[in-house]
C-alpha cells in the first residue's frame, strides 16, 4: 500500500486524533477525575504515528513533520472529544 507521503502525514494523524477523541470520551464519560487518562490516550495516539507512517510509505520524518503531526492529532482529538462531551 503506497500513499503519497504528504497525504499520509496529514490523514493518519488526523484519523488517529479522531479515534483518540472517541476513546478519551468513552474512558472519561463525564468523570472529571479521569480527564488525565484522556490526555494519555492522546499522547499514545501521537506515538503510534511513529510506527504507522513508515508502513504506508513515509520514509523520513523531520522535526517540522512531527510538529505538524502533533498539531493535527491534538486538534482532531480536542474537536472530537469536546463535541462528544457537549452532545
Amino acid at each position: 500500500m503506497c500513499m503519497d507521503e504528504d497525504l499520509a502525514k496529514a490523514y493518519i494523524p488526523f484519523a488517529l486524533g479522531c479515534v483518540a477523541g472517541v476513546i478519551s470520551y468513552l474512558i472519561t464519560l463525564g468523570d472529571v477525575k479521569r480527564d488525565p487518562i484522556g490526555i494519555i490516550v492522546l499522547v499514545i495516539s501521537i506515538y503510534l504515528n511513529k510506527f504507522l507512517l513508515p508502513k504506508v510509505g513515509v520514509k523520513e520524518l523531520k522535526a517540522t513533520d512531527w510538529l505538524t503531526i502533533t498539531g493535527l492529532a491534538v486538534g482532531a482529538w480536542y474537536m472530537v472529544w469536546t463535541f462528544l462531551l457537549n452532545f
